[in-house]
């Protein structure tokens, strides 16, 4: 009776010691995968620079600033996408997702423009840019 008493102590020991092994080696598991993973917020650094003359204002007269949307004559919302100054008013600089004018490419119950999607290469050119600062270069 006592060598079933130790031998059930001994088992139950080992397997308390087995639970913490297994949550100590999880822990250090997760610390090095954490650890080997390097986080960039953008990582556009290493990307070439929009430049709004030749990348974005091409995708913008093209595709946004065309007859009976955002151009001059026909705009619509007071918005017109012909010139940086006009298409910078609906851009934060930095921040795409809070960019009317990139956020509108995006939006499933009015897709703009209407008639065809801006191509995806064209906007995440449209992206880079504004990551980058939406400078007038």
């Amino acid at each position: 009776m006592r060598s079933n008493i130790l031998l059930y102590n001994i088992i139950k020991m080992n397997i308390m010691t087995i639970k913490y092994l297994i949550s100590f080696l999880s822990i250090i598991f997760l610390i090095l995968i954490l650890s080997s993973c390097e986080h960039n917020s953008t990582g556009i650094e290493n990307l070439p620079e929009m430049s709004f003359s030749k990348d974005v204002l091409p995708v913008f007269q093209t595709g946004c600033a065309i007859s009976g949307c955002h151009d001059q004559n026909t705009a619509k919302g007071d918005r017109i996408y012909d010139s940086y100054q006009n298409i910078i008013r609906d851009v934060q600089a930095g921040n795409p997702d809070g960019s009317k004018a990139y956020k509108i490419m995006f939006d499933p119950f009015q897709p703009m423009p209407p008639k065809s999607v801006i191509p995806e290469p064209d906007r995440i050119k449209i992206r880079l840019w504004i990551l980058q600062g939406a400078k007038d270069n």
